[in-house]
């Protein structure tokens, strides 16, 4: 962070209005074309597990099993209607339950964290976007992004874009380090991560018999970690800081898997091993010569 100080305790901030004129690079329309793709991909596909359940319990069990691998036309006839009826309910259903949980985390969050508000990072300038940057008291690594969805009267929806990080990470940043942080998490934000990344994670836990769906979640969250890294380098120019600061994360209690993914991506042992490939593309970008960091940087 330029010059800037590091946010403490006490300092008034943040709920940052969206400036009129977006700049550019605001949005990444190329991920949410990524994630329309993958939600029509995950909804095809829940149907045709939903239904194969469906079909699994109600035509007898293993013996329903091995009829439909000698005859896989089975689901096509007149008879499998009924099946792929109550698959679809059952798919809608899981696709609403997961949206209403992904809220209801969020949601859910600010009640219990009580979070302070953050000033936004002065070298980072206006965000593009609507979003609140908060602190929460934690001894664990953690800062994630994610968005709350509110009815309006005007609009189907008023979208809320927060920023959450723990009291324990904001410490053990420099302030160079902190700014790369809340950039990285800028580029989940633009990157609309907390509306669909944060759905398809929840819509893979509830189907968790389903390695398909656990294997996209996965793989999505990785591109969108290294997306977001990539963006924090564009904006600050300092990949090394952000390095840093992943490397401390993984260093402080790690942060807990689930359907909210932190700075250390899915969190655990697959987060610390991501974390350190991480790194090690961070720094082959300092040393390519692309960026001039400051001393010390």
């Amino acid at each position: 962070m330029d010059g800037a100080a590091a946010p403490r305790p006490g300092v008034p901030a943040a709920d940052l209005p969206a400036s009129g004129e977006r700049p550019p690079g605001a949005t990444d329309s190329t991920s949410l074309r990524v994630y329309h793709a993958a939600v029509m991909v995950v909804a095809a596909w829940s149907l045709i597990a939903t239904t194969l359940l469906v079909w699994f319990l109600a035509e007898g069990g293993t013996e329903a099993v091995v009829s439909l691998s000698r005859a896989p036309s089975l689901l096509l006839s007149p008879r499998a209607t009924n099946v792929w009826a109550l698959g679809a309910v059952g798919a809608f259903g899981l696709f609403l339950a997961a949206f209403v949980l992904s809220q209801a985390v969020g949601r859910g969050l600010l009640r219990l964290l009580n979070p302070r508000p953050l000033p936004w990072p002065a070298s980072l300038g206006d965000p593009g976007v609507t979003v609140r940057l908060l602190a929460f008291p934690s001894s664990r690594a953690d800062a994630f992004t994610f968005t709350l969805l509110f009815p309006t009267r005007r609009l189907p929806w008023r979208r809320a874009e927060v920023i959450l990080v723990s009291e324990a990470l904001l410490t053990a940043l420099e302030p160079v380090e902190w700014a790369a942080v809340v950039a990285h998490e800028l580029g989940h934000v633009r990157s609309y991560d907390g509306r669909y990344l944060t759905f398809l994670r929840t819509f893979a836990r509830l189907m968790r018999w389903d390695p398909i769906l656990a294997a996209v979640a996965s793989r999505l969250t990785r591109r969108e970690e290294f997306r977001a890294d990539e963006h924090a380098v564009e904006l600050t120019h300092r990949p090394r800081a952000l390095a840093r600061a992943i490397f401390k994360a993984t260093h402080l209690p790690a942060s807990r898997s689930g359907a909210l993914a932190g700075l250390l991506g899915p969190g655990g042992s697959s987060g610390r091993r991501q974390a350190l490939e991480r790194i090690r593309r961070l720094v082959a970008l300092a040393d390519s010569g692309r960026f001039e960091e400051e001393g010390g940087a």
